[in-house]
This record gives C-alpha cells, sequence and structure tokens, in this order.
C-alpha cells in the first residue's frame, strides 16, 4: 500500500449531475439514463462516495450512455476531504494546522479505516450486484423486451482491488491504481474481462507488478475462461498513484492522463457491456 499517495492530491470542483438513492439499502450516487441495461458500478478511494472528484468521474462515464452507481463502500464513514488538502503537493501555502496536524493525522486515520472497512467489502459489493441486476430484469418484464443487464465494475485505489478479486460477480472490470492487493495471490479472482491501469510512479502497484499482471493473466486466459483481448494492461508514463480521481487539473500533464485513463475505461465497458 502506497500510503501517503493514497491520500494525496487535488479536490476538484464542479456541480454533479446525478442524484443519490438507495440501492440494496446502500447510499449511493447515480447518474445517467436509468433505462440503459449497460450500468457500471464505481469503486471508490478513500475519500467515499460524497467527493466531488468521483461524481464528476461518474458524470463522464453516464455521457456515454451509461446508468453510473457510486456506492457508499464505507457505511458513512470515509476520510475526510481536509486531509486531502492537507496532502494537495501543489498547495504552496498550507497553514501550520494542515502542515503540522492535518497531514499527519490523516495517516494515523488510515489504518483503523482500513482495519474497520475492509472484512465488509465483499457482501456490500455482492449485493449491489445481484440488487442491481434484479432492478434492471424486472424493467424488462415490464416492457416486454428482455435485456439482459451487463454491468461493469470500476475501482480506484482501495476499489482498484475489488475490481480483482470481485471481477467474477460483473461482465468487466477496471481496476485503477489498486491498493492492498494480496499479490499475486488475488489474481485467481480474476474470471471475466480484466482491463488494468498503472501509474509510472507507484511505489506498491507500479510498473514491474503490471508487466507481471499481464505475463500471468495472458498465460492463463484458457484456464479462467477468458479470450484474447479480454486483458489489458496499461502504464501511464509520468503519472503517480491516485492520478485518475485526484490529478491536479490545472497541470496539463496531470489533467492528459486523468482524461486518458477515463478514456480506457469507456472504451472498455463499450467493447464488453454492449
Amino acid at each position: 500500500m502506497s500510503c501517503p499517495e493514497c491520500v494525496t492530491g487535488s479536490l476538484h470542483s464542479g456541480t454533479p449531475k446525478g442524484t443519490e438513492a438507495t440501492i440494496g439499502g446502500v447510499n449511493a450516487y447515480v447518474v445517467g439514463d436509468p433505462n440503459s441495461s449497460r450500468v457500471i458500478v464505481v469503486g471508490t478511494d478513500a475519500f467515499g462516495w460524497r467527493i466531488p472528484n468521483t461524481r464528476l468521474v461518474a458524470d463522464e462515464y453516464a455521457a456515454h450512455g451509461f446508468r453510473v452507481v457510486v456506492p457508499d463502500l464505507f457505511n458513512g464513514w470515509e476520510l475526510p476531504t481536509w486531509s486531502l488538502n492537507a496532502h494537495d503537493p501543489y498547495n504552496k501555502h498550507k497553514s501550520l494546522f494542515q502542515r503540522y496536524v492535518a497531514a499527519p493525522a490523516s495517516l494515523f486515520i488510515f489504518v483503523p479505516f482500513v482495519l474497520r472497512n475492509r472484512p465488509r467489502q465483499v457482501s456490500l459489493i455482492t449485493n449491489i450486484a445481484s440488487t442491481l441486476r434484479a432492478s434492471l430484469a424486472a424493467s424488462d418484464s415490464g416492457t416486454g423486451q428482455k435485456k439482459e443487464p451487463k454491468i461493469g465494475f470500476v475501482g480506484y485505489c482501495w476499489g482498484g482491488r475489488l475490481a480483482i478479486t470481485q471481477n467474477h460477480l460483473f461482465e468487466a472490470t477496471v481496476a485503477a491504481h489498486p491498493s492492498l492487493v494480496g499479490f499475486p495471490d488475488e489474481l485467481e479472482g480474476i474470471k471475466k474481462p480484466f482491463s488494468l491501469a498503472v501509474a509510472e510512479k507507484d511505489n506498491d502497484f507500479g510498473p514491474a507488478k503490471a508487466e507481471e499482471t499481464e505475463r500471468i493473466l495472458k498465460g492463463s486466459l484458457e484456464r479462467r475462461g477468458l479470450r484474447e483481448g479480454d486483458v489489458e494492461v496499461r502504464v501511464y508514463k509520468g503519472a503517480k498513484h491516485g492520478w485518475t480521481t485526484r490529478a491536479n487539473l490545472d497541470v496539463p500533464e496531470e489533467k492528459a492522463a486523468r482524461d486518458e485513463a477515463i478514456k480506457q475505461v469507456v472504451d472498455w465497458f463499450e467493447k464488453h457491456l454492449s
């Protein structure tokens, strides 16, 4: 786990277009065509489902015709955005509070956060997937036109690990700068099409693990029930851990890498959820 990097980045501004709802008893941000049978579930980083960064990314996915669901994976408990501000590398005017209280405190909070939330993730994701499938099937039967629901999952940082371990629950998944992965053992969970986005500058899941992941998965396609083209691995040159949701959008190189990662996700789900 790249602990400091997991709480580092920039807070984005903008007005999300979606609404809040409850899915299977779980709070969620929902955006996009409510009649779409193509759904993307977003596994957030430790900043959770409320931070505008992730909601704005969800809006961009939805603009391509997907229904997007960002569930609260942490039961109302996530890292506060002030901890992100405290670690923003572009903030050259941090207050004494941010330097000597907020920044160290955010790292101290992160450890119990991990211990508190990790055990309940599997049942929560399973519940979300089954609830969405049931609701989509019910809506289709009401029109008399059967459209098989296609559900994908994209995870960032903390959520990136879930895109690996819970891959079998979805038609396809994408993991972006995953953290806390039991490598390589947890790669055994991949049975469906899988795309990986890795930062060149990641102290945990960097280019070496990306290369090994590609070798392992592409060398066992038949055993996993996968075909040629069902595994994709990309390393983003110059990018740092967390760039997909916490990039500084005023820095052209960071924004370009972030935008390309969004395109990677959209292209993957256009291919596997259609």
